[in-house]
């Protein structure tokens, strides 16, 4: 086994502050160099500043933090972490439940492509957030001060186009939206790049599983809770679907043939984050390993994540956008060691 961290930043203020303390925790983070070799040499950075400027214009200030901090222009600092004009990602998995009590969900990839950081933020301008980072500002998972979660799921990169990240649209929908139907209307006008789930519930129960392709939106909806992994379901997106969806069909079913209606928050997270669970990977090597678990309450507020075989952090959201930090600054884990390349 090997230690896996996530330094938990806490900043409250303007937009520009937020980037600001974001770029200073990035400062030493070996991502920074990978994220340099992402960035197309041919995105615009006009066409970046006119979609924020009109979904998002605080991340523009966030971005302008990030370059200040980082020691970078604002149109390299856009080019390199707005998610926007990316080659194609590699896969990824992920799966979640979520009902008109509570989210769900874990994150599965490669310890070495992750930012390590998870935000708790207060921005002066949008919603507050919580959630774990991807390319700085964008996440993989969160929820904001109105009790909206939100997870992203990989399906392919068919039909792939210039348009941005699931990690960017997903920040977007935490900033500035409230309820679920608000990140459906929200979704149906952001251009998307690639194929991806959406697994989102709100503080009034209300929750989907929203289905985009970069030139078509479903979405499945349901009174009793529902599953998120990585492939459509929808009869229109299924030609979307990657051809081997062997691991994301199985996860599917093993959650649909189990009772989660009755499950607590905590039998919840303690399911989805137990090694021995069928919802646990360790295949790190191919970018397939569970690296954290991420639980919301939509009834208590009360949120429980933690990295793989770690010590959960439980905590009141509410608590937080009141103004009572955290008095730790780093998650801990241990993952399975991945292989040293021969030679």
């Amino acid at each position: 086994m090997e230690e896996i961290k996530a330094a938990i930043i806490q900043a409250r203020g303007s937009a520009y502050e937020i980037g600001k303390n974001t770029a200073a925790a990035y400062a030493k983070n070996p991502i920074l160099q990978q994220f340099s070799q992402l960035a197309s040499q041919q995105t615009n950075y006009e066409e970046i500043k006119a979609l924020f400027s009109d979904y998002a214009p605080h991340l523009l200030d966030e971005l302008q933090g990030l370059a200040d901090g980082l020691g970078l222009s604002l149109q390299d600092a856009a080019v390199l972490y707005s998610g926007y004009n990316l080659p194609r990602p590699q896969a990824l998995g992920c799966s979640a439940y979520v009902d008109q009590f509570q989210y769900v969900r874990n994150y599965d990839f490669s310890p070495s492509l992750y930012d390590h950081c998870l935000s708790f933020i207060a921005p002066e301008e949008v919603f507050g957030s919580i959630g774990y980072n991807l390319q700085l500002i964008g996440r993989h998972d969160g929820v904001n001060e109105k009790g909206l979660a939100i997870g992203l799921h990989f399906v392919s990169n068919s039909g792939y186009q210039k348009g941005l990240s699931a990690w960017s649209v997903l920040r977007i929908a935490l900033d500035t939206c409230e309820t679920t139907q608000q990140v459906i209307n929200l979704f149906k006008e952001l251009p998307h790049a690639a194929c991806y789930n959406f697994s989102v519930g709100d503080a009034q129960g209300s929750h989907a599983v929203i289905e985009v392709a970069p030139e078509k939106l479903c979405v499945r909806s349901s009174t009793a809770g529902l599953n998120c992994v990585n492939h459509f379901q929808h009869g229109e997106l299924e030609a979307f679907n990657r051809q081997d969806m062997t691991s994301s069909v199985k996860r599917d079913n093993f959650l649909l043939n189990l009772d989660k209606s009755e499950m607590t928050q905590e039998e919840l997270f303690d399911l989805f984050s137990d090694p021995a669970s069928p919802l646990f990977f360790e295949d790190y090597d191919q970018l397939f390993g569970t690296l954290h678990t991420f639980a919301y309450s939509f009834q208590t507020w009360q949120l429980i994540t933690s990295l793989s075989r770690g010590n959960p952090l439980e905590i009141d959201i509410e608590d937080w956008f009141a103004g009572k930090d955290l008095k730790i600054d780093m998650l801990y884990g241990r993952i399975k060691k991945e292989p040293t390349p021969e030679g």
